[in-house]
């Protein structure tokens, strides 16, 4: 990634209970460690992160051997996604985030958190864009 932005105050990381979250269904493309891992959905959206819903070997390869996940114990992982802009337009969203929880929802099915470190270029104003559209229309 190049041209990187932060996302993150200088006080600290945000919380991300304090932002608007909509329901999304987008196809994600993560990486962790220089590895590709297995496409996954993104469900949930906000301007501070976002959660994914995966399979049991795509957390494995996130958070290997059950490491700890906690805000002080980041597990880094590159996160590619499009969102729609208007009605025939659309533009990939590239991110570092952390890992900040996991949740198992049924017993081949798991929903990952994650906060948004650092953007790609112009990727945030236009992150931002969308979710202010989705906030208006009712999302």
């Amino acid at each position: 990634m190049s041209a990187l932005s932060t996302s993150a105050s200088l006080t600290g990381r945000p919380n991300l209970r304090h932002y608007h979250r909509i329901p999304v269904n987008l196809e994600a493309f993560l990486e962790r460690g220089g590895e590709t891992l297995p496409n996954c959905t993104v469900n949930d959206l906000s301007r501070a992160g976002l959660q994914i819903e995966c399979a049991p070997d795509t957390l494995e390869q996130l958070v290997p051997n059950g490491e700890p996940v906690a805000p002080h114990m980041a597990i880094p992982v590159q996160v590619v996604f499009t969102i729609p802009l208007g009605k025939s337009d659309s533009t990939c969203i590239r991110a570092r985030c952390d890992v900040v929880a996991v949740r198992r929802i049924a017993r081949d099915c798991f929903h990952v958190g994650m906060s948004f470190a650092e953007f790609e270029e112009d990727a945030l104003p236009m992150l931002d864009h969308y979710i202010n559209e989705q906030l208006s229309a009712g999302a």
